[in-house]
Order: C-alpha cells, then structure tokens, then sequence
C-alpha cells in the first residue's frame, strides 16, 4: 500500500491567513470569537476571517478563502514537484458559494425575474482544480461538519490506490445568516463564548474559514497521514448518538487502518462543539477507546472556542493543528475552558500549553444525520 504524506498545508481563520496566526493566538490562549459589526450588525458572536486576510482576491467568500489558502499550499517546496496531470481536488464543504446563493435569492425576491441555475455545492472544488490547473480526480464531500475530515480520508484512498500522486484536500464554509439562524432555532449557541468540556458550557459559536492540506504518496518528507474512519450514528437528524458509539466506530477503524494500538495514541483533538450533548458524547467515545484509567491520561483539546465552529472546514483546520502538534510537540490549550464539566474525566489541555512526545494523534469529527469522521496522523 501506497503511504501517504502530508507535505504542506493551508489555512485561513479568524486569526488570519496562515499557520503561525493561527498558532500562535492558539498557544497564547486567545479567542477571536465575538460580535462582528459587519456579521447580522454585530448582534450576535462569531469568529469572522479579518478582511485583510482576503485582500486581492476574488469571487464568492469561500472561494476567496480557499485562493488564500491554496496560494499558502503553492508557496511550500513540496508542491514544486506536483504534476498537474496527477493532481487531485477534493474539498468539503456544507453551504458551498452560500454568499451567491444568498444574493441570487434577493433580487429573485426584489425583481422575479427567471434568472440561469446557480452553481452547486462543488463549485468551490470545481474553482479550485482550475485554479491550479488539476487535472486528476475532484471530488465534494459535503458531510454536514465532518465534511472537512471526510475529504481528507477520501483523498488519502485516492493515493493508495495510484489514481493521483498528490492531492489539495481540505474544507472551506464562509459565515452566513441562513446557517446562524438554524442553530439560533435549534437553541445550539452560547450567546457569549463557546466553552469546550466545561461544567457551565452553552453551546457553540459559529466561525468560517477554509484549510487545505497537500497529500503525496511515497515520497519521504512530511507528516504520516495513516489512517481514515468513517461511520453513522443512524441515531436522530441534529441529535447525536448520546452512547458516542459512532465515534467510537469511526476512531477504531481509523487505528486499525493506520495499524495502530490504543496504547499508542498521544493525543486526542476532539471535536469539541461545546454543546451540552456533543461533549458528553465524545468523553463517553473516549473512554470506550481508551479504558480507564488511561483515558483519563491521554492528552485531548478543542480549539473552537478559539476560532469557532468552522462547519465544513472544522476537520481540515484541525488537520493542520495536528501537522503542528507532532512537528512542534505542544498541545495548545481548549480556550474557553475553566471548570472541567466532572461527568467528562478526560484529560482536557487547559489554561496553558503542553509540552509532551506526540507521535500518533487523532483528530475527529461529528455532524448533523449521525455522520462521524477519524483521521491519524503519525510522526515518521
């Protein structure tokens, strides 16, 4: 079997354009969520990418993100030896070009005129692979907020089975009143900050952002990407297996994937919405994998009361984090987090960063219709 790398990565969130914003507001601590005046007038809190982080660039909002990260992607050495012929394209999303979505529907209802069909979903992936000139495989996942991380799984098949040499693989979903509204219905938000894994958490707070990783096969430079799981709760529409089975199902298959123990994981990042639900579910997930007591050892973090729920792009954000915890070794901490909810005894990252020897990690991610997503990376 092929083994595939992870040779370059790119990401643009609240914190800019870039990994070392993003790292370092993480190792400091920091939150970017709030209220935004040009998001719904600044009523609600999100994590909005700074305009400046999109300067120049052109289009819908999630394209103009993805054209940020990509230009990070093409700016690294490795993507020097990619071949256009053997690029593949594969990026998530849950809303797609929603921004052009959004204003098609307001002069439908302003004029009625029959306007042409509006790009889909793909569009972002479509824009993408030409704007890079690829011309292997391309693909969309949309997977509700899994959507990212299943990207990045089906990207790593791809390379295992010779149909591409490399691949740009990741996610992107840009902010939007329609979305806000939904989880504003489904009382889903913490109108202040989102508190990962603590006693008097809320719920979440929405951000946007796109991350993008570049995937090789057989090449010696890099971060082990080793494994992918997938799975379904088939449990309720927005509601979570409350048992974490499917997760649970998701990361050992990702283990037995990357042919790995248990034992051998160092660090857990966790999905971490900060809703009253979704955490509880995956402490439960975690300590079916682990046992006790070494679940309560085994290091985990969030990082969305830093830079929001990015939805679609969540999993591919937290691909890069992980790229940087194994080539930096440090955990940055769950912000947001200040009184450990005491029905979830895992061994939450707080208040400071940690330092450790990380050499496998897994990253997971949940969405709306039960979907479930794992990936492993390894230091090699």
């Amino acid at each position: 079997m092929r083994r595939v790398m992870l040779t370059a990565t790119g990401v643009v969130t609240a914190f800019g354009a870039g990994e070392q914003p993003l790292w370092q507001g993480l190792l400091a601590g920091r939150t970017c969520v709030g209220p935004t005046p040009d998001f719904m007038g600044g009523r609600v809190s999100v994590a909005r990418v700074p305009d400046e982080a999109l300067a120049g660039l052109h289009g819908d909002r999630s394209f103009r993100m993805l054209q940020q990260a990509a230009q990070q992607v093409q700016r690294c050495a490795a993507y020097r030896r990619v071949e256009g012929h053997r690029l593949g394209v594969c990026v998530g999303t849950t809303q797609g070009p929603i921004e052009t979505w959004i204003r098609h529907q307001q002069r439908l209802a302003a004029d009625g005129a029959h306007r042409p069909p509006l790009p889909g979903l793909y569009a972002p992936a479509h824009q993408l692979a030409e704007l890079l000139g690829a011309r292997g495989p391309l693909a969309c996942p949309s997977m509700a907020c899994a959507s990212g991380t299943a990207a990045i799984g089906l990207a790593m098949d791809w390379l295992r089975e010779g149909r591409c040499d490399a691949v740009v693989a990741g996610g992107v979903d840009a902010l939007s009143e329609l979305v806000h509204t939904g989880f504003q219905r489904l009382r889903a938000l913490d109108p202040a900050l989102p508190r990962p894994f603590d006693a008097r958490r809320a719920g979440l707070a929405l951000g946007e952002g796109a991350g993008l990783v570049l995937l090789e096969a057989d090449v010696d430079d890099g971060i082990q990407l080793a494994g992918r799981g997938l799975s379904a709760d088939a449990n309720h529409l927005t509601g979570p297996d409350p048992t974490g089975f499917g997760v649970v199902r998701a990361i050992r298959d990702a283990l037995a994937d990357a042919q790995r123990g248990e034992a051998e994981v160092d660090f857990v990042n966790a999905h971490g919405t900060a809703t009253v639900f979704n955490d509880l579910m995956e402490s439960r997930a975690l300590l079916q994998i682990f046992g006790e007591p070494r679940a309560w050892s085994v290091p985990v973090n969030s990082i969305k009361g830093a830079i929001g729920h990015t939805m679609g792009a969540a999993g591919a954000v937290e691909a890069v984090l992980c790229s940087l915890v194994l080539r930096e070794q440090v955990v940055p901490p769950t912000v947001g987090l200040e009184q450990q909810d005491p029905e979830i005894p895992l061994d939450v990252v707080q208040s400071r960063p940690r330092a450790g020897s990380f050499r496998t990690v897994v990253s997971t991610s949940s969405g709306f219709g039960g979907v479930n997503a794992a990936l492993v990376f390894t230091a090699i």
